[in-house]
C-alpha cells in the first residue's frame, strides 16, 4: 500500500509541477529581479532620500592613497577621540577597551555645520542612534577608527594623481547624501 500511495503521490506531484513548469520559472525570475533591485535600491536610497553635506578630506598615509582607479579617503572624523564616546564610562574609554568592547559596534556621529558654514564636521560620536539631527551611522574598528563606508572613490583613469595632490596639500572636499538613518553615500569629490 505505501508504494502504491508513494506512486501516486509522484505522478501526480510531477503532473502538477509540469503543467506549471512556466509559471513557476517566470515567478522563480521574477523574485530573483527583486530581490536585485531591492539590494540596489537600499544602497542607492540615500542619494535620492537623503541631505547632502560636504565635510573636508584628510590626507593617508600616501603609500595606500591611490591603487589603480579609486583613492582612499580619510576625514576628520574617522578616528575617535579617546572621552569622546558618549554613554561610556572612563574607565570602558581607554584605548584598549576600544579594541576588545567596542570592534564591530554600530557607532553613531552627529554632524553639525562648520564655522566656514559650507562643511560639516564632527559634533560628538554616541552608541545611541540620535533621535533627530544630521548623523552619520559607522562601524567601530581596531584602534579607535570608524569605518562610514565612505572611505573609497573611484575616479576616471588617469585622474588619481590629481586628487591624490589635491588631499595631500588639504583642497579636497567629499560631498556626501546622508540618509535619515544615517547611511552614508560619497556622491563626488571637489577640488578647492
Amino acid at each position: 500500500m505505501p508504494e502504491a500511495v508513494l506512486r501516486w503521490v509522484d505522478v501526480n506531484l510531477l503532473g502538477w509541477l509540469k503543467a506549471r513548469e512556466r509559471k513557476i520559472l517566470k515567478i522563480t525570475v521574477a523574485a530573483q529581479l527583486v530581490i536585485l533591485v531591492g539590494m540596489i535600491g537600499l544602497r542607492a536610497a540615500p542619494l535620492v532620500t537623503g541631505q547632502t553635506v560636504l565635510v573636508r578630506v584628510e590626507p593617508v598615509d600616501p603609500r595606500d592613497l591611490f591603487r589603480g582607479d579609486y583613492v582612499i579617503l580619510s576625514y576628520p572624523f574617522s578616528r575617535m577621540p579617546e572621552g569622546r564616546l558618549e554613554g561610556m564610562t572612563e574607565a570602558e574609554q581607554s584605548r584598549g577597551t576600544y579594541n576588545k568592547k567596542l570592534q564591530g559596534r554600530t557607532i553613531y556621529l552627529t554632524l553639525v555645520p562648520d564655522s566656514n558654514g559650507v562643511h560639516h564636521r564632527a559634533e560628538k560620536f554616541t552608541l545611541v542612534k540620535p533621535e533627530d539631527g544630521l548623523f552619520l551611522k559607522g562601524q567601530m574598528e581596531r584602534y579607535g577608527r570608524v569605518k562610514f563606508g565612505i572611505e573609497s572613490y573611484y575616479v576616471q583613469e588617469g585622474t588619481g594623481l590629481k586628487y591624490e595632490q589635491a588631499i595631500r596639500s588639504r583642497n579636497l572636499t567629499a560631498e556626501l547624501a546622508v540618509a535619515s538613518n544615517g547611511q552614508a553615500v560619497l556622491k563626488r569629490l571637489h577640488i578647492d
